[in-house]
């Protein structure tokens, strides 16, 4: 378990950036994305709050669909929940709906933007509507100041704050 200090306060930049029309990620290889990333942080939500040793596996599926599965330790169990993402900016790759299949909540469909990812796809970040939750993941679970304040950089343009992001913790 690494331990890593929160990079220091700040403002958005621009604060009118909901995140409904917030940029994408320009271009996401979905070839180079698929495999495992870890939540390394995320803005709490009921799902994951109190989580940890949180990942996503994504794999591409031949009909163009991901199969996504999210493994974590809440409140002392194993915890994992089957998800099916579908592209719907093919020119991007960057913007998904992510429907909950395990548990089954039918009709749902989440927005999942893809709004940064580093060039040799070892970090992402992950914007949603509003702001309301956001998601920062690597393909390892710990991240350095350095790459850590990158990503933020990135967020806060798009209205998020440094405080609104809690690190999960990993063993």
């Amino acid at each position: 378990f690494l331990m890593i200090r929160r990079p220091p306060r700040s403002t958005p930049l621009y604060s009118s950036a909901a995140a409904d029309v917030y940029k994408r990620q320009e271009y996401v290889n979905l070839e180079r994305f698929m495999g495992k990333w870890f939540v390394i942080a995320l803005v709490p939500n009921m799902i994951e709050k109190g989580a940890t040793n949180s990942s996503d596996i994504y794999k591409l599926n031949q009909d163009g669909t991901i199969d996504i599965t999210y493994d974590a330790i809440k409140d002392g169990k194993p915890r994992q929940i089957k998800q099916k993402g579908t592209v719907i900016n093919k020119t991007s790759n960057s913007e998904w709906t992510i429907q909950m299949r395990k548990p089954f909540v039918p009709f749902m469909k989440f927005p999942f933007k893809i709004v940064y990812i580093d060039d040799n796809y070892e970090y992402m970040a992950v914007g949603y509507p509003k702001n309301t939750m956001g998601w920062i993941m690597g393909r390892k679970s710990q991240i350095t100041d350095e790459e850590y304040e990158q990503i933020m950089i990135s967020l806060r343009k798009l209205g998020y704050t440094d405080e609104q992001f809690e690190f999960v913790q990993h063993d």
